[in-house]
Protein backbone atom coordinates (compact mmCIF):
# COMPACT_ATOMS: atom_id res chain seq x y z
CA UNK A 1 0.00 0.00 0.00
CA UNK A 2 1.31 3.44 -0.86
CA UNK A 3 2.42 5.54 2.08
CA UNK A 4 1.28 8.78 0.52
CA UNK A 5 -2.34 8.77 -0.66
CA UNK A 6 -3.31 10.39 -3.91
CA UNK A 7 -5.82 13.20 -3.86
CA UNK A 8 -7.61 11.54 -6.78
CA UNK A 9 -7.44 8.00 -8.14
CA UNK A 10 -9.02 7.17 -11.49
CA UNK A 11 -9.84 3.62 -12.49
CA UNK A 12 -9.22 3.06 -16.20
CA UNK A 13 -6.76 4.48 -18.73
CA UNK A 14 -9.14 4.74 -21.64
CA UNK A 15 -9.82 8.13 -23.17
CA UNK A 16 -12.43 9.08 -20.54
CA UNK A 17 -10.18 8.25 -17.59
CA UNK A 18 -7.17 9.96 -19.15
CA UNK A 19 -9.12 13.06 -20.18
CA UNK A 20 -10.47 13.31 -16.64
CA UNK A 21 -6.99 12.99 -15.14
CA UNK A 22 -5.56 15.54 -17.55
CA UNK A 23 -8.28 18.06 -16.72
CA UNK A 24 -7.75 17.50 -13.00
CA UNK A 25 -4.00 18.14 -13.24
CA UNK A 26 -4.71 21.32 -15.20
CA UNK A 27 -7.25 22.62 -12.69
CA UNK A 28 -5.46 21.54 -9.53
CA UNK A 29 -1.69 21.70 -10.09
CA UNK A 30 0.25 20.11 -7.27
CA UNK A 31 -2.53 17.69 -6.33
CA UNK A 32 -1.45 14.09 -6.78
CA UNK A 33 -3.48 12.10 -9.31
CA UNK A 34 -3.11 8.38 -9.94
CA UNK A 35 -4.59 6.32 -12.79
CA UNK A 36 -4.75 2.52 -12.46
CA UNK A 37 -5.15 0.36 -15.55
CA UNK A 38 -5.41 -3.43 -15.76
CA UNK A 39 -3.72 -3.67 -19.18
CA UNK A 40 -0.12 -2.90 -20.13
CA UNK A 41 -0.94 0.25 -22.13
CA UNK A 42 -3.44 3.05 -22.52
CA UNK A 43 -6.47 2.81 -24.85
CA UNK A 44 -6.37 -1.00 -24.88
CA UNK A 45 -10.12 -1.53 -25.29
CA UNK A 46 -12.95 0.69 -26.56
CA UNK A 47 -10.75 3.75 -27.09
CA UNK A 48 -8.40 1.84 -29.38
CA UNK A 49 -11.09 -0.16 -31.21
CA UNK A 50 -13.55 2.35 -32.60
CA UNK A 51 -14.09 4.00 -35.97
CA UNK A 52 -11.95 7.03 -35.10
CA UNK A 53 -14.69 9.52 -35.99
CA UNK A 54 -14.81 13.01 -34.49
CA UNK A 55 -18.59 13.31 -34.41
CA UNK A 56 -20.30 16.59 -35.27
CA UNK A 57 -23.37 16.42 -32.99
CA UNK A 58 -25.93 15.89 -35.74
CA UNK A 59 -28.07 13.14 -34.26
CA UNK A 60 -28.72 14.04 -30.63
CA UNK A 61 -31.84 15.63 -29.22
CA UNK A 62 -31.57 19.40 -29.33
CA UNK A 63 -30.79 20.88 -25.92
CA UNK A 64 -29.58 17.58 -24.48
CA UNK A 65 -26.19 17.21 -22.83
CA UNK A 66 -25.18 14.81 -25.60
CA UNK A 67 -25.93 17.41 -28.26
CA UNK A 68 -24.18 20.27 -26.47
CA UNK A 69 -21.15 18.24 -25.45
CA UNK A 70 -20.74 16.60 -28.84
CA UNK A 71 -20.73 19.91 -30.73
CA UNK A 72 -18.36 21.49 -28.22
CA UNK A 73 -16.22 18.34 -28.05
CA UNK A 74 -15.85 18.20 -31.83
CA UNK A 75 -14.27 21.66 -31.84
CA UNK A 76 -12.28 20.97 -28.68
CA UNK A 77 -10.78 17.73 -30.03
CA UNK A 78 -9.62 19.46 -33.21
CA UNK A 79 -8.03 22.27 -31.18
CA UNK A 80 -6.26 19.72 -28.97
CA UNK A 81 -4.89 17.89 -31.99
CA UNK A 82 -3.68 21.13 -33.55
CA UNK A 83 -2.01 22.25 -30.31
CA UNK A 84 -0.17 18.94 -29.89
CA UNK A 85 0.62 18.08 -33.52
CA UNK A 86 -1.65 15.01 -33.61
CA UNK A 87 -2.70 14.24 -37.19
CA UNK A 88 -6.43 14.47 -37.88
CA UNK A 89 -8.57 15.12 -40.91
CA UNK A 90 -11.72 17.22 -41.16
CA UNK A 91 -12.97 15.01 -43.96
CA UNK A 92 -16.72 15.54 -43.60
CA UNK A 93 -19.35 12.88 -44.10
CA UNK A 94 -22.47 12.21 -46.15
CA UNK A 95 -25.79 10.97 -44.78
CA UNK A 96 -27.52 9.49 -47.82
CA UNK A 97 -31.21 8.89 -48.46
CA UNK A 98 -31.68 5.95 -50.82
CA UNK A 99 -35.48 6.11 -51.17
CA UNK A 100 -38.21 8.78 -51.11
CA UNK A 101 -39.40 7.42 -47.76
CA UNK A 102 -36.09 8.42 -46.17
CA UNK A 103 -36.15 12.03 -47.37
CA UNK A 104 -38.36 13.40 -44.53
CA UNK A 105 -36.07 11.81 -41.95
CA UNK A 106 -33.04 13.30 -43.71
CA UNK A 107 -34.66 16.73 -43.48
CA UNK A 108 -35.35 16.17 -39.78
CA UNK A 109 -31.64 15.44 -39.29
CA UNK A 110 -30.81 18.60 -41.22
CA UNK A 111 -33.03 20.73 -39.01
CA UNK A 112 -31.79 19.05 -35.84
CA UNK A 113 -28.21 19.62 -36.85
CA UNK A 114 -28.88 23.30 -37.47
CA UNK A 115 -30.62 23.60 -34.11
CA UNK A 116 -27.67 21.86 -32.40
CA UNK A 117 -25.22 24.37 -33.87
CA UNK A 118 -23.53 22.03 -36.36
CA UNK A 119 -21.91 24.37 -38.86
CA UNK A 120 -21.95 24.38 -42.68
CA UNK A 121 -24.60 21.68 -43.16
CA UNK A 122 -25.84 21.35 -46.73
CA UNK A 123 -28.59 19.39 -48.46
CA UNK A 124 -27.26 17.96 -51.72
CA UNK A 125 -29.04 16.47 -54.68
CA UNK A 126 -27.65 13.41 -56.44
CA UNK A 127 -25.42 15.31 -58.85
CA UNK A 128 -23.99 17.39 -55.99
CA UNK A 129 -23.15 14.52 -53.66
CA UNK A 130 -21.73 12.47 -56.53
CA UNK A 131 -19.10 15.17 -56.94
CA UNK A 132 -17.91 14.17 -53.46
CA UNK A 133 -18.56 10.42 -53.70
CA UNK A 134 -18.93 9.38 -57.34
CA UNK A 135 -19.71 5.74 -56.54
CA UNK A 136 -22.36 6.43 -53.89
CA UNK A 137 -25.96 5.53 -54.77
CA UNK A 138 -28.89 7.55 -53.46
CA UNK A 139 -31.37 10.30 -54.29
CA UNK A 140 -30.17 13.09 -51.98
CA UNK A 141 -27.79 13.56 -49.07
CA UNK A 142 -26.83 15.74 -46.15
CA UNK A 143 -23.23 16.92 -46.17
CA UNK A 144 -21.68 17.34 -42.70
CA UNK A 145 -18.27 18.96 -43.34
CA UNK A 146 -17.28 19.31 -39.66
CA UNK A 147 -17.07 15.54 -39.11
CA UNK A 148 -13.47 14.41 -38.75
CA UNK A 149 -11.30 11.35 -38.21
CA UNK A 150 -8.41 10.82 -35.80
CA UNK A 151 -6.41 8.01 -34.20
CA UNK A 152 -7.72 8.02 -30.63
CA UNK A 153 -4.82 5.86 -29.45
CA UNK A 154 -2.51 8.75 -30.32
CA UNK A 155 -4.82 11.15 -28.49
CA UNK A 156 -4.77 8.89 -25.42
CA UNK A 157 -0.98 8.63 -25.52
CA UNK A 158 -0.72 12.41 -25.56
CA UNK A 159 -3.10 12.67 -22.60
CA UNK A 160 -0.90 10.19 -20.71
CA UNK A 161 2.21 12.20 -21.54
CA UNK A 162 0.61 15.43 -20.28
CA UNK A 163 -0.61 13.74 -17.08
CA UNK A 164 2.85 12.43 -16.25
CA UNK A 165 4.49 15.72 -17.17
CA UNK A 166 2.18 17.41 -14.66
CA UNK A 167 3.24 15.01 -11.90
CA UNK A 168 0.50 12.39 -12.26
CA UNK A 169 1.16 8.67 -12.40
CA UNK A 170 -0.30 5.83 -14.46
CA UNK A 171 0.08 2.32 -13.05
CA UNK A 172 -0.35 -0.57 -15.50
CA UNK A 173 -1.10 -4.25 -14.77
CA UNK A 174 -3.29 -2.93 -11.95
CA UNK A 175 -6.66 -4.67 -12.17
CA UNK A 176 -9.03 -3.49 -9.44
CA UNK A 177 -10.10 -6.37 -7.22
CA UNK A 178 -11.51 -4.54 -4.20
CA UNK A 179 -12.64 -1.16 -2.89
CA UNK A 180 -13.31 -0.01 0.65
CA UNK A 181 -13.10 2.97 2.97
CA UNK A 182 -10.62 2.54 5.82
CA UNK A 183 -11.99 5.54 7.72
CA UNK A 184 -9.33 7.93 6.49
CA UNK A 185 -9.26 7.34 2.76
CA UNK A 186 -10.60 5.15 -0.02
CA UNK A 187 -8.53 2.00 -0.49
CA UNK A 188 -8.35 0.61 -4.02
CA UNK A 189 -6.98 -2.93 -4.05
CA UNK A 190 -5.37 -3.98 -7.33
CA UNK A 191 -3.19 -6.73 -8.70
CA UNK A 192 -0.31 -4.22 -8.49
CA UNK A 193 -0.94 -3.50 -4.83
CA UNK A 194 -3.31 -1.33 -2.83
CA UNK A 195 -3.58 2.44 -3.24
CA UNK A 196 -5.21 5.07 -1.04
CA UNK A 197 -6.96 8.18 -2.33
CA UNK A 198 -9.23 10.88 -1.00
CA UNK A 199 -11.44 10.58 -4.07
CA UNK A 200 -11.97 7.81 -6.63
CA UNK A 201 -13.55 8.17 -10.08
CA UNK A 202 -14.73 5.05 -11.87
CA UNK A 203 -13.83 5.20 -15.60
CA UNK A 204 -13.66 1.44 -16.11
CA UNK A 205 -15.62 1.36 -19.36
CA UNK A 206 -17.48 -1.91 -19.89
CA UNK A 207 -16.55 -2.95 -16.35
CA UNK A 208 -17.75 0.22 -14.65
CA UNK A 209 -20.91 -1.52 -13.40
CA UNK A 210 -18.80 -4.28 -11.80
CA UNK A 211 -16.53 -1.70 -10.15
CA UNK A 212 -19.58 0.17 -8.89
CA UNK A 213 -20.87 -2.95 -7.17
CA UNK A 214 -17.38 -3.71 -5.86
CA UNK A 215 -17.54 -0.39 -4.03
CA UNK A 216 -20.75 -1.49 -2.32
CA UNK A 217 -23.06 0.76 -4.31
CA UNK A 218 -26.51 -0.58 -5.10
CA UNK A 219 -27.45 -0.12 -8.74
CA UNK A 220 -29.74 -1.65 -11.33
CA UNK A 221 -27.26 -0.67 -14.05
CA UNK A 222 -25.88 -3.58 -16.02
CA UNK A 223 -23.62 -3.18 -19.03
CA UNK A 224 -24.18 -5.75 -21.77
CA UNK A 225 -21.22 -5.56 -24.16
CA UNK A 226 -21.47 -6.63 -27.77
CA UNK A 227 -18.85 -7.16 -30.42
CA UNK A 228 -18.82 -4.94 -33.48
CA UNK A 229 -17.23 -5.75 -36.81
CA UNK A 230 -15.21 -3.47 -39.09
CA UNK A 231 -14.25 -4.33 -42.64
CA UNK A 232 -11.34 -2.80 -44.50
CA UNK A 233 -11.62 -1.98 -48.19
CA UNK A 234 -8.89 -3.54 -50.29
CA UNK A 235 -6.24 -1.00 -51.36
CA UNK A 236 -7.10 -1.42 -55.04
CA UNK A 237 -10.77 -0.56 -54.30
CA UNK A 238 -10.31 2.37 -51.94
CA UNK A 239 -11.20 4.81 -54.67
CA UNK A 240 -14.81 3.66 -54.27
CA UNK A 241 -15.25 5.43 -50.89
CA UNK A 242 -13.36 8.60 -50.04
CA UNK A 243 -14.85 9.54 -46.67
CA UNK A 244 -17.52 8.38 -44.17
CA UNK A 245 -20.94 7.62 -45.69
CA UNK A 246 -23.89 7.00 -43.37
CA UNK A 247 -27.42 5.73 -43.97
CA UNK A 248 -30.44 7.66 -42.76
CA UNK A 249 -31.32 6.21 -39.36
Amino acid sequence: MTDRPAELLIIGAGIVGLATAREYTARFPGKRVLVVEKEDRVAAHQTGHNSGVIHSGLYYRTGSLKARNCVAGCASMKRFCQEHAIPFEECGKLVVATSPEEVPRLEQLHQRGLANGVERLRRLDRDEFCELEPYCAGICALHVPTTGIVDYIEVAKKYAELIERAGGEIVFHAKVVGLHDDGNANVVETTAGAFRANYVINCAGLYSDAVTRMAGCQTDLEIIPFRGEYYEVKPERRYLVKNPIYPVT
